[in-house]
């Protein structure tokens, strides 16, 4: 079994025969440390052979296999658990009720990057509360001893605006994912970057980081050659099926997750005091609490469970609690965004 120690209070554990999720989840949380022992609350990761079969269902099993088709999952309920079928498939049982220690049932066949990208972020975000904190939709890194952080919609630029910060010396704090504390510093939370052609192609000093560079401009160019036959009107039928799959492959050659450190990027490793908050939008300047309150919208948008689940959930169970408190969590963001030296507003 895998276990890991993250911030003040929590500890999360694997137990699978995965040697592929085993290696996921190390990738991503023993950065953070494994399990310095002691009481903590839990999220469990379990594998089972086989989950049962539960009784009424929402959404359709053949809707779910479509990998490409964000949050159309099929949900089923059973007892006082919610199954969710994945693209492959597999299934997992997650609680509709979080406590001290949270275990998540996952069949042999469940893919890592849903247990741990889809399903772990918004376990994290419940747990946080908990501990006085919360988890925002963006990106950090410490620059004189002070947290830059980039806050936005999905593709505002949080993670192009982080990795400009860390060309000019700054420390990795997170990427996507950021917590932060009622006091206002924020905590290390040393997930992967998760970059896309576009950022290497904005920040070429990462290309000779990440690949060989004859591979970088190898995919790059018949990416570029793909991207332009699909815009040309006259390209349909199977040749543009063609293309579709070489624009398909090249984009995810050059898509990947990456440690700070195989980047040589350096990392911040002790919790820093927020120096300027940037909102990657063009508001205008609020008051603190409605900027809290866009921003926990932010996070409800992320968050698989909201967004997706409880609704299933209210309709085949009546309410169900999978998020209890989010005016708790506006109050801690609008009580950290105080400390703020600088809140700035414009595009990224």
């Amino acid at each position: 079994m895998k276990s890991y120690t993250l911030f003040d209070g929590l500890r999360v554990a694997l137990e699978s025969e995965s040697a592929a999720a085993a290696a996921h989840f190390d990738a991503e949380l023993l950065p953070h440390g494994a399990d310095a022992g002691g009481e903590r609350q839990e999220i469990f990761f379990r594998e089972t052979a086989v989950l049962s079969g539960g009784g009424g269902a929402v959404g359709s099993p053949d809707r779910a296999r479509l990998k490409f088709v964000k949050g159309a999952p099929q949900f089923t309920l059973d007892g006082d658990r919610m199954l969710v079928r994945a693209w492959n498939g597999a299934r997992a049982s997650l609680p509709l009720a979080m406590g001290d220690r949270t275990v998540v049932e996952f069949e042999p066949e469940m893919p890592p990057a849903f247990l741990f990208n889809t399903l772990f972020p918004p376990l994290l975000r419940r747990h946080l509360r908990r501990e006085g904190k919360a988890l925002l939709h963006a990106s950090a890194a410490e620059v004189d001893g002070r947290a830059e952080v980039f806050c936005g919609w999905a593709h505002a630029g949080k993670t192009s605006s982080l990795l400009g910060t860390l060309r000019d010396g700054g420390r990795y704090l997170g990427d996507d994912k950021v917590v932060i504390d009622r006091e206002g510093r924020i905590h290390p939370c040393l997930l992967r970057l998760n970059l896309f052609g576009y950022n290497f192609k904005q920040h070429p000093w990462l290309v000779k980081r990440a690949f060989r560079p004859a591979r970088y401009h190898w995919l790059s160019w018949w990416n570029r050659r793909a991207q332009g036959a699909l815009r040309r009107p006259w390209n349909k039928g199977p040749l543009r099926g063609g293309w579709e799959s070489v624009e398909y492959l090249t984009k995810t050659g050059l898509h990947n997750r990456y440690r700070p450190e195989e980047l040589e990027i350096p990392v911040a490793d002790a919790p820093v005091p927020l120096g300027t908050f940037h909102v990657l939008a063009p508001l205008p300047e609020l008051e603190l609490d409605d900027l809290a309150r866009r921003l926990r919208s932010v996070n409800d948008e992320e968050d698989f469970l909201q967004k997706r689940m409880q609704p299933a959930a209210d309709f085949l169970h009546g309410a169900a609690p999978l998020f209890e408190g989010g005016g708790d969590e506006e109050r801690l963001i609008a009580e950290a965004l105080a400390n703020a030296g600088k809140i700035a507003y414009g595009s990224g």
